[in-house]
């Protein structure tokens, strides 16, 4: 059995603003102004719709024009990939993902299990990079058997080959990195531990698998290739070429808390965006947090540090974040939120760290689902 090297760390926390700032307060020294156009999915009641908008680093508009992406049902999975997105319904016993590039505004439908035609089948994860469309699932046999795998199509064929490589475990969660696939599963069979199988791309068959211990969260990869595995009081870094891994411990109330991020948003030094439960740092249910997984950092920008009360409860009228982003050709936040008691919400942009300030806001017919940036 092979040794892996362990280092333990504790997590620290930073809570942006210690009192209230002044959200007219204007920067002296003016940022340079780039067009860096956003597109936000909307929800609305059991619907998910695309909105464009029109941003620079001083100006955000709607877009007048339409996205050729139909509104469609709430999707049982949803992959990002770049400016493309993808979402998986259930059609009868088979399924279809559809994939949207917002760069070039095109669409396109994927069949997906028409040669099984289970209706026992159920898709749990899906996950997509340039190359490869990654679907694990569940076959139920009987009540109490059911056999696993995950699929992988060939995005770069011209018939989408496939192939299906069985699981002797549930999967939960995936992860692509190094030309490899990571397999988050649970052992129902015995143990209810979790386990990580990796499996190689140039021969579609696993090649690893390693025990996880108990009430892991989730597995995703950064932009610098390495493979996060989350809990909620650690997360634990692996290397996808030697599959080493380092700990890191969080300290009691520096959780970072993204194990129930939906939407895996990074900017080009590694940091994450996404909306974290508040806890005694706000009276709103969640807020914008980045975490920084080289320095072990956590950052929150609770609202009442960079907006006025009048603002926040009446202007805008803010319930909690849905999702948040990164301008990175601005520098900007870009920061989702549902609207109290409504099915609509808006986008606020305010700047980074280590002088936060509120820039600029748009209503949204509806709640901002997640982010991309053109």
């Amino acid at each position: 059995m092979k040794t892996y090297n362990s280092i333990y760390v504790l997590l620290t926390l930073v809570i942006i603003g210690c009192s209230k700032s002044d959200d007219s307060i204007v920067n002296e020294e003016k940022p340079t102004s780039i067009d860096a156009d956003y597109a936000v999915m909307l929800s609305s009641g059991a619907t998910l719709a695309p909105q464009l908008l029109n941003a620079n680093g001083e100006l955000l508009t709607l877009n007048p024009e339409e996205s050729n992406l139909a509104s469609k049902s709430i999707p049982q999975l949803t992959s990002l990939e770049g400016s493309e997105f993808f979402q998986y319904h259930k059609t009868g016993c088979s399924g279809r993902i559809t994939r949207h590039d917002f760069t070039k505004d095109e669409t396109a439908e994927i069949d997906v299990f028409d040669d099984l035609d289970d209706c026992m089948l159920t898709a749990v994860a899906l996950l997509t990079s340039d190359t490869k469309i990654c679907i694990a699932y569940e076959r139920e046999i009987d009540e109490k058997t059911s056999t696993f795998g995950v699929r992988i199509i060939d995005r770069k064929s011209a018939d989408l080959d496939f192939v299906d490589v069985p699981l002797n475990k549930k999967p939960l969660d995936l992860a692509i990195a190094n030309d490899r696939l990571f397999i988050m599963t649970l052992d129902v069979e015995l143990s209810e531990e979790n386990y990580l199988s990796v499996l190689d791309f140039s021969s579609n068959s696993l090649i690893h698998e390693m025990n996880l211990g108990f009430r892991a969260r989730r597995v995703f990869n950064t932009s610098e290739d390495t493979i996060i595995i989350s809990y909620d009081e650690l997360h634990t870094t692996l290397d996808s070429a030697s599959l080493s891994f380092v700990f890191t411990n969080y300290a009691e109330g520096t959780e970072p808390k993204f194990t129930a991020n939906a939407f895996d948003c990074f900017d080009g030094d590694g940091k994450l965006y996404y909306p974290k439960a508040a806890d005694a740092v706000s009276t709103y249910p969640e807020i914008p947090a980045v975490y920084d997984f080289t320095k072990n950092l956590v950052t929150l920008y609770a609202y009442e540090n960079f907006l006025t009360e009048e603002k926040r409860d009446f202007e805008f009228e803010i319930e909690t974040t849905t999702t948040v982003n990164y301008d990175e050709k601005n520098d900007l936040i870009l920061i989702g939120y549902k609207k109290v008691g409504k099915q609509e919400g808006g986008l606020l942009r305010i700047k980074p760290s280590p002088e936060p300030a509120f820039v600029d806001h748009i209503d949204l017919e509806g709640v901002p689902y997640v982010l991309f940036v053109n």
